[in-house]
């Protein structure tokens, strides 16, 4: 009997892939759905059809293709993108519908109606270096397409990626580059300009509390509605996604009956927090809600019934839940669905919320609490993940900051949590966050190595995953790949709609490190306005300014810090971004000492 011969062709192959998608189902299920499907059937299909594509495969967020030729891909592409960007232009940035696309020519081997093989997988990793809105080819790829086309790419150099032996030469496209030319690397000033951009559209979303109504007739209640009021400005402020107007703009409203949308107007906030508090005996009731000031609609609502035995513990209670609801619904996003997702317990659950609006406050205070709720969540349900995933970032954090009075303790504990949560997830739910969380406590170790291999083999599992670049970006530094580090930085600040501000010192530092130091200014410089309590922001921002030649600026830098945290040295700073070469811990510790930081605090 004959051998069946496996069938092969070479072919150009397109993958495309919608960034956040899960996200934005989230925030307009009914309208992604809807906007893509006009995209689909107005735009992306009938464009593969005139270039001569064949779809080979559609997911709910992807699509792979399969061309003849490399130059009807890439034009191909380059048209879906470019008029996907019009398309999409009067959409706020957190419901626009992107596409990544890679393209790769290769070997693949027909499997019936699919495809199979090495050129397909390299079209996949491209895919996923692609940045929102851009194009990734591979090296054979430009070489078929040099000179046939206007679209201009740059040379996006090597990278490493999971399960390539060799590092993958890329070559880039983002929308509006278009040139007659040869493809051509684009300027420093194009890309400052760029994430000058970036930097300055991140806003974070901005807030109200107006003074909670006395409904009852009790005049003491008054005295309760108040102190509710400003605790929960107090706590609000706390939290680093959310910017909080003042108790005297607040409390200026104070018994009047004002609609939300003009309120919104005049204190300039996206959102409104008000309610009401009614006696009834011995007992309290108290209502909530969270209202969009731009639509008017309520966005939460809920009713709390309390004893009044004790007003402290009660008002204590009620801020602390609807702080967490306000986080759920404002910043968490994607992660409050996720979470109540794998919930099994609803006190675990409340827990693990708090624990993540602690642990992003990102102080000292915070990882501790964060560290306290999260344990009380394993406690009532030792198979809540996530509680384990941010009792354990909490613990490598205050490693790397150098905030543990025990450290060999803290790891121990980490490390112990992390081992629980792998044993009692089940091996087909085992996902990337696992293995990039296990590569930050290898970085805390000092193990660049171990590190890098986790984060690789954890963004092997979920490509698409804003937490685990910005630890992989933080492992890139460490171990010198300061290119990749900036993208991958980058990239995670683009993926989350509303960032967690520490991503920016990750962002900040690969900038100064690659040579670009008024980019790390820039970058540095926004996240201490968004994080003025933390000290290592100002001594970075300090260091980055002197690289900069900015001297008097760097100078000045020091001396608010020596005002504000005497106790901060030169070690402080560099410790959250250890490094396997001395010579560049070395290099920002020169312009640390330059800008007036003293090993011995200030």
């Amino acid at each position: 009997m004959a051998e069946t011969r496996t069938e092969r062709r070479l072919a150009a192959i397109l993958a495309a892939d919608m960034v956040g998608y899960s996200r934005l189902m989230e925030v307009d299920e009914n309208g992604t759905i809807s906007r893509q499907r006009r995209h689909r059937g107005e735009l992306i299909d009938p464009t593969i059809g005139a270039f001569r594509g064949r779809i080979v495969k559609t997911t709910g967020d992807g699509l792979l293709v399969e061309f003849a030729s490399a130059v009807d891909a890439v034009e191909c592409a380059v048209e879906i993108q470019a008029r996907m960007a019009e398309r999409e232009t009067e959409q706020a940035g957190e419901r626009r519908i992107q596409y990544r696309i890679g393209i790769n020519v290769g070997d693949i081997v027909i499997d019936g109606d699919d495809l199979l093989g090495d050129g397909i997988n390299v079209a996949a990793r491209l895919e996923g270096l692609a940045t929102p809105g851009s194009i990734c080819l591979s090296d054979d790829v430009m070489r078929q397409v040099r000179g046939k086309l206007e679209a201009r790419f740059e040379d996006d150099g090597k990278h490493n990626v999971k399960n390539l032996s060799q590092p993958l030469h890329v070559w880039r496209w983002t929308e509006g580059e278009t040139s007659s030319a040869s493809p051509a690397v684009r300027g420093e000033g194009d890309e400052s300009n760029a994430l000058a951009k970036l930097i300055d559209d991140i806003r974070q979303p901005t807030i109200a509390v107006l003074p909670f109504t006395n409904m009852s007739r009790n005049e003491d209640l008054d005295f309760f509605c108040d102190g509710l009021t400003e605790s929960l400005i107090t706590d609000l402020s706390r939290a680093s996604r959310l910017n909080v107007t003042s108790r005297n703009a607040s409390f200026a409203f104070k018994g009047q009956s004002v609609d939300p949308r003009d309120i919104g107007e005049r204190l300039s906030v996206n959102y409104l927090i008000e309610g009401s508090v009614q006696a009834m005996g011995s007992r309290l009731r108290v209502n909530a809600q969270l209202t969009d000031t731009l639509s008017g609609d309520s966005v939460w609502a809920d009713r709390f019934d309390r004893g009044a035995e004790d007003l402290f513990e009660v008002q204590d209670e009620l801020c602390t839940t609807i702080l967490v609801e306000t986080d759920a619904a404002i910043s968490a996003g994607d992660m409050a669905h996720t979470l109540q997702n794998y919930s099994r317990n609803d006190d675990a659950l409340r827990h693990v919320q708090r624990g993540i609006i602690f642990w992003a406050q990102y102080d000292r205070q915070g990882f501790d609490r964060a560290e306290q709720e999260t344990d009380r969540a394993l406690a009532l349900d030792p198979n809540q993940v996530h509680a384990a995933l941010y009792g354990v970032a909490a613990r490598a954090h205050r490693l790397l900051l150098g905030w543990s009075s025990q450290p060999e303790r803290t790891l121990a504990d980490a490390m112990a949590i992390w081992e629980s949560a792998w044993a009692c997830t089940p091996e087909n739910e085992k996902f990337g966050g696992l293995y990039m969380l296990r590569g930050l406590l290898h970085l805390a170790c000092h193990e660049f190595d171990e590190a890098i291999d986790c984060c690789e083999t954890g963004l092997d599992a979920s490509p698409i995953n804003a937490p685990g670049l910005h630890i992989y970006a933080r492992c890139l530094t460490a171990v010198g790949r300061f290119e990749e580090a900036y993208r991958q930085a980058l990239l995670s600040i683009e993926l989350q709609p509303n960032i967690f501000p520490f991503y920016l010192i990750t962002l900040g530092v690969a900038c100064l490190f690659r040579g670009r130091p008024g980019d790390a200014v820039l970058v540095l410089d926004k996240a201490r306005a968004l994080m003025p309590r933390l000290s290592v922001v100002a001594g970075t921002l300090a260091g980055a300014l002197e690289a900069d030649g900015r001297h008097n600026e760097a100078a000045r830098v020091v001396a608010d810090l020596r005002q504000t945290d005497p106790g901060l040295s030169l070690a402080d700073v560099l410790r959250p971004h250890p490094t396997r070469d001395p010579a560049h811990r070395s290099m920002i510790a020169a312009y640390l000492e330059s800008a007036g930081l003293r090993s011995r605090p200030c």
